[in-house]
């Protein structure tokens, strides 16, 4: 008898940490069970450190890395030629490999990809970060066989037949380190009360502002006794660092951090954005948090948001009502009541799912073996096209 053929898998992903850092966990999982893995990312003028280092780390875990070069700045004209282009390299891609599955992780580039699979006939699945469904996603939700959703979510419209909550996979190993050594880590002392500042992998300008401003309302005692874990992203670390020091104020200011698992473990209470990655963090590490969404995020953060404050994980903090007095009045609360910190966290812990990336990857591998044998040449009738995607393509 022949052995049965490795499963093939093609992922497609945005290139920002929250799109591309899921899609990555998803990849090692199945190129560790013996599928091969191909996972093309749109790469933009900057990627994080952390996301770079991680699509090496991949790229030596046997998934093929494929960067897809986009400038979000170009026009709808050039927008629409370069899902033309996608769409063409993903039919070759198809006709070369034969993937089993393709698997979009968000974004416009997922649109050709997608058409062209459905062309050819191979199975399809979303994969959505928030608790709501992006544009995108929304779009293609009626033209795949799956939606992956990391949250049990409202926005599935008519699909919720077809949907299933897996859960978002993130970084492994983010809880279980001692106190006292992840404040040797940073230099910082494991008795004090700490504040962990997060503005996600580029950083929040308004957030780091805020924290520049609260320095100056705190008391001498506050000064003294609490500590700060602060990534401040490329642009604010310094004068974040210097609004710390004006006031000899203990913290730990950085551009990003390598070792969440070290600053999550020191962290009293989380200040910061509600993208997905960062709530199931912080449901993960049961660390209660004040979150401010991101206003630009075509409303997907203040949807993760209330879903914390649904649980009673923590409060929601719009950024138009923010003010650095206010921001320090809740932070004051939270490091003064040990005993709600923690029925915070706790509650917060039934949004975990630490089971997310081998659910997703499940349920990946039993479309993908479920859909053989594939057509052996492209259909062209009753699928999406291109061209029924451009009015998407502007966002």
């Amino acid at each position: 008898m022949a052995a049965e053929r490795v499963l093939d898998a093609l992922l497609i992903s945005e290139g920002s940490g929250g799109h591309v850092i899921p899609a990555l966990e998803v990849a090692r999982h199945l190129a560790a069970q013996g599928s091969r893995v191909t996972l093309w990312y749109a790469r933009r003028q900057q990627i994080a450190p952390l996301t770079e280092g991680l699509l090496r780390a991949a790229q030596a875990q046997h998934v093929r890395v494929e960067a897809i070069l986009t400038n979000p700045t170009r026009g709808l004209s050039r927008r629409v030629r370069a899902c033309a282009t996608l769409w063409v390299r993903a039919h070759r891609h198809i006709a070369r490999q034969r993937p089993d599955v393709v698997v979009a992780f968000g974004g416009w580039l997922s649109i050709p990809v997608i058409a062209a699979a459905r062309q050819w006939g191979i199975a399809c699945l979303l994969h959505e970060q928030n608790v709501e469904l992006g544009r995108t996603n929304r779009l293609l939700a009626r033209w795949v066989d799956r939606i992956a959703m990391s949250f049990e979510s409202p926005s599935l419209g008519p699909q919720p037949s077809r949907a299933v909550v897996t859960g978002l996979p993130i970084r492994p190993g983010l809880d279980g380190i001692p106190r006292a050594l992840a404040a040797r880590r940073f230099e910082l002392e494991g008795d004090r009360p700490t504040v962990l500042v997060l503005g996600g992998s580029q950083g929040a300008h308004a957030i780091n502002e805020l924290f520049v401003e609260l320095t100056s309302l705190m008391s001498e005692s506050e000064r003294r006794t609490w500590q700060f874990v602060h990534l401040a992203g490329a642009s604010d670390d310094r004068a974040v660092r210097a609004a710390y020091a004006g006031y000899r104020i203990r913290a730990h200011v950085a551009k990003f951090c390598p070792d969440m698992q070290a600053a999550y473990a020191l962290a009293d209470v989380v200040v910061a954005r509600s993208g997905a990655s960062t709530i199931a963090e912080l449901a993960q590490c049961g660390r209660p948090a004040v979150l401010i969404p991101y206003p630009l995020a075509h409303g997907h953060q203040r949807a993760n948001a209330r879903l914390v404050e649904s649980v009673g994980g923590g409060l929601r903090l719009e950024e138009t009502e923010a003010t650095p007095e206010r921001l320090l009045w809740i932070v004051r609360q939270f490091l003064q009541t040990p005993g709600l910190r923690q029925r915070m966290g706790e509650q917060l812990r039934a949004l975990a799912r630490p089971d997310a990336t081998a659910r997703l990857a499940g349920t990946i591998t039993a479309l993908g073996i479920s859909r053989r044998p594939r057509t052996a040449r492209p259909a062209s009738s009753g699928m999406l096209s291109v061209a029924q995607a451009h009015p998407l393509i502007s966002g």
